[in-house]
């Protein structure tokens, strides 16, 4: 192996976050089967049950309301993508006027996200510019909200991974921002990743989820923070969804795929705060807030292109990672490997029939640049392989995407 693929001998020094869920239950049927101990076990009584508008003519949202009883007390359904400030101020006044004591998340991201944010406003107030994030001198998060937070039960239905950290994205509409607020008591105290749950999640939406999570696993791996610990997590994951992946998307009701799938992104997820993520993870969140692209979609497209702008500083991390999923061979130069890597997710971009330029999704050309001074300053990059010196630097990436 030669210097250029491998780091430097790693001097292990810092401190590891752990997710802040008390328990996280996994496998068919779990929902069903856990839902009402787990109510019991929070002492709570008065359950809000936040989900989406794509789920309310599915068979399975009876059957989470069945799972709930009499402890439900209030519903909303209007979650939507993004997670616009309107939407968590209607949400938000209406769980408070239920007098909640536990908010139940059941869907995706966007509603995942919504969940944390009714549960920020509820008891913080609706003064978000007070509560944005903030970033300290010496780069932690520092979030400044110390009133308790409601628990949170999580029951997701996508491979977003949102359930597994602190943070909310909401979106200012008026100026189509998207902003992130972050409150370690935010986290969902207990997830429950139950893939029957997951049997109506559209093919092209499991996909998408899907290769966000590939993308985090990726940019873990490469991520200047990484440890031994990550990488084997990264590591593991990216392996369970390269092989489980395409049948999971194929088949809706192949739930020990979808369920693997799910424990793929509780690997990755869990671990970010310990690694961060980097440029692609700043690219989805501006292209969502400023362009409306979904998540997984942005991810998606925009990988290939920040790899390649990654190469100089991350070539060992990616042919490692080409050489475990049995893409490249163990002999193989190392940039030709992690080029192979990138030709690979192409190759499933292809097979999911995902988007792949900017301009399929419909980002005008014309609002890049401000989606690349937008991006520039997300805390997000901090954690990129390779700097980010420039608005001009993300400016060549993005119109390499379109």
């Amino acid at each position: 192996m030669s210097c250029k693929e491998k780091r430097m001998t790693q001097v292990l020094k810092g401190q590891m976050r752990f997710p802040q869920a008390e328990s996280v239950i996994f496998g068919p049927g779990c929902m069903q089967e856990h839902l009402p101990n787990v109510l019991q076990g929070l002492g709570a009584q008065r359950a809000f049950l936040v989900t989406t508008p794509s789920l309310t003519s599915s068979p399975l949202l009876p059957r989470v309301r069945e799972t709930l009883g009499s402890s439900v007390v209030g519903e909303f359904s209007g979650s939507r993508a993004h997670t616009p400030k309107d939407v968590v101020l209607r949400a938000a006044r209406q769980a408070q006027e239920a007098n909640v004591d536990v908010l139940v998340s059941f869907g995706g991201s966007s509603v995942v996200d919504l969940t944390k944010a009714i549960a920020l406003m509820l008891a913080e107030g609706e003064d978000l510019d007070r509560m944005k994030l903030q970033v300290s001198t010496a780069g932690f998060l520092a979030s400044g909200l110390p009133a308790p937070k409601l628990p949170h039960i999580a029951l997701p239905t996508t491979l977003s991974g949102a359930e597994f950290t602190a943070g909310a994205g909401i979106t200012d509409t008026e100026r189509g921002v998207k902003e992130v607020f972050v409150d370690q008591k935010l986290a969902p105290r207990v997830v429950l990743l139950d893939p029957e749950l997951a049997r109506s999640t559209p093919a092209l939406l499991w996909a998408g989820t899907g290769m966000k999570i590939f993308s985090d696993a990726l940019e873990a791996l490469c991520s200047p923070r990484a440890t031994p610990y990550s990488d084997a997590l990264a590591h593991g994951a990216l392996a369970i969804l390269y092989q489980d992946l395409p049948a999971a998307v194929d088949q809706a009701d192949d739930v020990a795929r979808r369920g693997r799938c799910l424990f793929a992104a509780f690997m990755i997820v869990s671990l970010l705060p310990n690694t961060g993520v980097g440029l692609v993870a700043a690219l989805r969140h501006q292209l969502g807030g400023r362009a409306g692209v979904p998540h997984g979609i942005a991810s998606t497209l925009m990988l290939p292109h920040v790899l390649r702008w990654n190469l100089p500083a991350a070539t060992g991390q990616l042919a490692h990672a080409a050489r475990k999923l049995g893409i490249a061979g163990e002999t193989e130069d190392p940039e030709a490997a992690a080029l192979h890597l990138v030709e690979a997710i192409v190759d499933l971009m292809v097979r999911f029939k995902l988007p792949r330029r900017l301009r399929d999704v419909d980002v005008a050309e014309g609002a890049l640049p401000q989606i690349a001074e937008q991006v520039a300053s997300e805390f997000t990059v901090a954690t990129n392989p390779r700097p980010v010196q420039s608005n001009a630097e993300v400016l060549e990436v993005l119109q390499a995407a379109w």
